[in-house]
């Protein structure tokens, strides 16, 4: 049990020390940026569009441009906060667990495929 703790101490001091650092507070901004830009919108996940709040249907690497053109902030960071917005943050209203269960199965293979064309 003691060295869960000790690894999670590392894993924590490892953390707050890359917040601080150049690279942390830069994805921090990113990511406030990324999350306010998003803020209101949708997904149509047949389409694989993020559906921005003034009605644009945007696809993963367009919102990036969109993202970028307004910030001016690193695009991988921008790549990386808008995937883990689809993950993490975009809620779905309505949907049962079955249904929740699908959606975040789309999701996976919208970012997975996403992920796959960059390596291309």
């Amino acid at each position: 049990m003691k060295k869960v703790a000790e690894a999670e101490n590392d894993f924590m001091e490892g953390f707050f020390k890359w917040l601080g650092s150049e690279n942390g507070q830069h994805s921090m901004e990113a990511a406030d940026y990324v999350f306010e830009a998003l803020k209101g919108a949708d997904l149509d996940i047949v389409g694989k569009k993020i559906v921005w709040a003034d009605g644009q249907r945007l696809t993963i690497d367009q919102s990036v441009k969109k993202i970028y053109k307004q910030t001016g902030i690193n695009i991988e960071a921008i790549q990386s906060h808008i995937i883990g917005w689809l993950e993490m943050e975009y809620q779905p209203k309505g949907l049962d667990d079955d249904q929740m269960e699908q959606f975040e199965s789309q999701i996976d293979a919208w970012i997975d495929e996403y992920g796959n064309s960059l390596r291309k």
